[in-house]
């Protein structure tokens, strides 16, 4: 990802598709750091947390497609926590 407008871009789009399935593992995980999101490190570490868990425990209610971008949504949120 080039920039955050990117990144919060490609998970607004997973987080409408999830809401158009219906998909409330997924949700219930993304949304409260998605919501409380602040710019620092905590809001970014939240995100994280957030998107690892729904990797975890939801990757059955996912597509493929969106396996692959949660994958990129990882790493980028990775590189915002650690390479501060």
């Amino acid at each position: 990802m080039k920039d955050n407008a990117e990144f919060f871009g490609n998970l607004e789009i997973l987080i409408e598709r999830w809401c158009d399935r219906r998909a409330f593992g997924p949700l219930a995980r993304a949304l409260p750091p998605y919501v409380a999101f602040n710019g620092m490190a905590d809001g970014w570490a939240g995100i994280l947390d957030a998107l690892k868990g729904v990797r975890a425990f939801n990757k059955d209610s996912l597509t493929e497609e969106e396996v692959a971008v949660l994958a990129d949504l990882i790493r980028a949120a990775e590189k915002a926590v650690f390479d501060r």
